[in-house]
């Protein structure tokens, strides 16, 4: 296909000439990415955008289907597996072709390589469950895997010595739930069915990594990463950019498209940190860049009469994908504070806090959000907890307080013992961000709670600061936003699920009828009775209001006519092994 001038590609640089003097082209794709990742070690990970670049060089023993574009999973690191009947035992068999590869000096092994073994598998899960790591992913495997909860309390023990001994065994003897039949053979145990257990192994949290990348000294899986997958790290500057190289002598694996070439395609693939969204869109528009997330910075530039390109760009072949998120972002009060939440053998206070929560939520400025923060165009209004692309989404009744009612707001907080205020003492809304943008949502919230008597304490915060403050149940009014990796009612349900406190529970919300249904719902196939049980949960919710959702955000991606063999998928980032460049 022809470039036109807007979009010049930089993407093909020429190497050093071969032995016989003919010169060869590196294939090298740049994308820039809007979030600092923090490092590469699976226990580590707060950002999705850890998870996009982690999956680029570690493997799991199963990935999605890159050309289904859904939730079909297939194998990566297992060859294949088996299922009893009951759906509680799973038997993986793991390709034997997988090997480790060591790019850093000096190397852990002579040849830079190992195979992948079994022991890897479980050595992995186990450092994930384990409580001295303080991972913020064992909310996706806990109550899943028989064994995995006890392994954890024993690695949680004061005594390190005693922490020590637990894992030791573990790795010696597996635990209920992971057990190493030999090298290449693994046997996992449920706690119950998981009719989307497949879809978990697929997650960056059951990522597969050698016990050397951890254990040996100077080393470390956050800046020194060791995987098995088609990349492996050159260089990495934090904070700045990432370059990820082809995986020398890589197995042979064949691209599923009409060529059948021997993946990787590419030689190199670069991430470039860019948080001005002003400068995204001009790097994209000069082709220096293969995709771009649009924002309202985008939209201007690249699209007219609402979200169609423009004709300058439709006719260089720009690729528009628009598709929505398997994401919710919800409003969420802390129920331990004493003045916002629900507190045991209170049933008087609890019901007063409960109408406060509600007028609270009614204050919250969503026509401010929606035409400044999403632009109109870059979201949808939840009807629920459940995103569209949630099969039960289509039953899920209206939540009843995500919407803009001060006549209502102010009825509640006087039924709820403060008339027009009076009583009441200061709110806080914690913010996740400094930005004078993010700063002028608090100031409308405060100013729509002024209306009705309410005065709003507004404190910006580093993310990091925010997360620490929400897992610690010291915050009284945060906004978070949670995404799907398949789409499960449960992933989402799970934020509300009591043993998630302190984990992804940011709402520090309990309530003993909630758990007992949601965990029949997560392990109960679609039908009736789950229905019966996602319906009971969410009166649940729309009745306690330990958080109300705002929005689903829309997935708008601009693809340049370059980047080959591109398919947009709404469960992972990137899949690079597949991209190719076109000729130019």
């Amino acid at each position: 296909m022809l470039c036109s001038p807007l979009l010049l590609p930089i993407l093909l640089t020429p190497l050093a000439a071969s032995a016989q003097g003919v010169s060869e082209e590196l294939q090298r794709v740049k994308f820039s990415i809007s979030r600092v990742p923090q490092g590469f070690d699976p226990v580590r990970n707060t950002e999705l955008i850890d998870a996009s670049l982690q999956l680029q060089l570690l493997e799991c023993l199963v990935e999605y289907d890159y050309l289904a574009g859904d939730e079909t999973v297939k194998g990566q690191l297992a060859e294949s597996w088996t299922v009893s009947e009951d759906g509680l035992e799973w038997h993986f068999r793991l390709r034997k072709d997988a090997r480790f590869h060591d790019p850093f000096d000096p190397p852990l092994w002579p040849s830079r390589s190992r195979p992948v073994t079994a022991h890897d598998v479980l050595y992995s899960w186990l450092r994930q469950a384990d409580a001295r790591w303080e991972s913020g992913g064992f909310w996706a495997m806990d109550g899943i895997l028989l064994g995995i909860e006890q392994y954890r309390e024993a690695t949680a023990a004061l005594d390190p010595r005693q922490a020590a001994d637990a894992m030791a065994m573990a790795l010696r003897e597996g635990i209920d739930g992971i057990q190493v039949l030999d090298e290449h053979q693994l046997l996992l145990r449920l706690k119950h069915p998981d009719p989307h257990f497949l879809n978990r192994l697929a997650m960056s949290y059951f990522m597969v990594y050698p016990h050397e990348a951890v254990t040996k000294d100077q080393r470390s899986m956050r800046d020194q990463p060791v995987g098995s997958g088609p990349f492996a790290v050159k260089e990495w500057l934090p904070g700045q950019s990432l370059l990820l190289q082809r995986t020398p002598q890589w197995r042979l694996e064949r691209s599923p498209f009409d060529d059948g070439a021997k993946l990787p395609y590419l030689d190199q693939v670069e991430f470039h940190v860019v948080r001005d969204r002003a400068t995204s869109a001009e790097i994209f528009r000069r082709g220096e860049v293969a995709r771009l997330g649009v924002n309202t910075t985008g939209r201007n530039v690249f699209m007219q009469d609402g979200l169609q390109l423009k004709d300058e760009y439709l006719q260089a072949g720009l690729q528009l994908f628009d598709q929505p998120a398997a994401d919710l972002t919800m409003l969420c009060f802390g129920m331990e504070d004493p003045i916002i939440g629900d507190l045991p053998g209170e049933e008087e206070g609890n019901r007063r806090r409960r109408l406060l929560r509600r007028a609270l939520a009614l204050a919250f400025p969503y026509d401010l959000w929606n035409e400044v923060f999403r632009a109109t165009d870059f979201a949808i209004q939840a009807r629920s907890f459940l995103p569209p692309m949630v099969p039960e989404a289509a039953i899920a009744p209206a939540n009843p307080w995500n919407r803009k009612d001060l006549k209502l707001a102010k009825r509640l907080l006087a039924e709820a013992g403060y008339p027009e205020g009076d009583g009441l003492g200061e709110i806080e809304f914690v913010l996740s961000g400094k930005q004078q943008f993010v700063v002028n949502l608090g100031i409308a919230y405060r100013q729509n709670l002024a209306e009705i008597g309410v005065d709003l304490k507004v404190v910006p915060m580093t993310y990091e600061e925010q997360l620490q403050r929400s897992r610690n149940a010291d915050a009284q009014i945060v906004m978070r936003t949670w995404t799907l990796n398949w789409p499960d009612g449960a992933l989402m349900l799970q934020n509300f699920h009591g043993p998630q406190v302190g984990v992804i529970n940011y709402s520090a919300f309990r309530d003993p009828d909630f758990d007992d249904l949601f965990l029949l719902y997560r392990q109960t196939s679609a039908g009736e009775q789950r229905d019966r049980l996602l319906l009971a949960m969410l009166e649940i919710l729309d009745t306690q209001v330990p958080a109300v959702p705002i929005d689903h955000r829309r997935n708008l991606l601009l693809v340049q006519p370059w980047l080959q063999n591109f398919r947009y998928h709404p469960f992972q980032s990137f899949f690079c092994k597949y991209y190719s460049v076109s000729e130019h």
